[in-house]
């Protein structure tokens, strides 16, 4: 038997095998790959004549900005989860702040900055604090401002 007669017999065998495993990971196969292909979920926003839609990815690199621009804090970790109608359900802050920082004031701070920022980028009238949750972690604190 030569090369491709060779090949063509183990395609043949693999087409004949029905693993049953396959077939109970498929669906999940599936939605691996679409999300390989569509990493950034969509989000819902609204214009004056209609409707938009942001990736999640512009959504969590805007806020990021924001974030940097609050004194004494850095985001290690920016998240969003949104509603099966791809409305933003919650948007997750994780932190690392400067030591000595009082935190309290700091996570206000920093919620105000990604709600207003999530309210620009979606086309928000006011910035969406009763209905998304913006939810802020301090993850770490550091000594040196220069690792925020």
């Amino acid at each position: 038997m030569n090369g491709e007669q060779l090949l063509t017999q183990a395609a043949r065998t693999l087409r004949e095998h029905t693993d049953i495993g396959w077939v109970a990971l498929r669906d999940d196969v599936v939605a691996a790959a679409v999300r390989a292909f569509r990493p950034s979920a969509p989000v819902r926003g609204r214009l004056p004549g209609g409707e938009l839609l942001v990736a999640s990815a512009v959504l969590v690199s805007r806020v990021r900005s924001a974030v940097t621009e609050v004194p004494d804090a850095g985001a290690l970790r920016i998240t969003c989860t949104t509603t099966d109608d791809d409305e933003l359900d919650r948007l997750t802050v994780e932190l690392v702040a400067l030591y000595g920082t009082p935190l309290v004031p700091l996570a206000d701070e920093v919620r105000r900055a990604a709600a207003v920022t999530v309210a620009e980028t979606l086309g928000l009238a006011d910035a969406p604090v009763d209905r998304v949750r913006v939810d802020v972690s301090v993850q770490d604190v550091t000594p040196d401002p220069l690792l925020l």
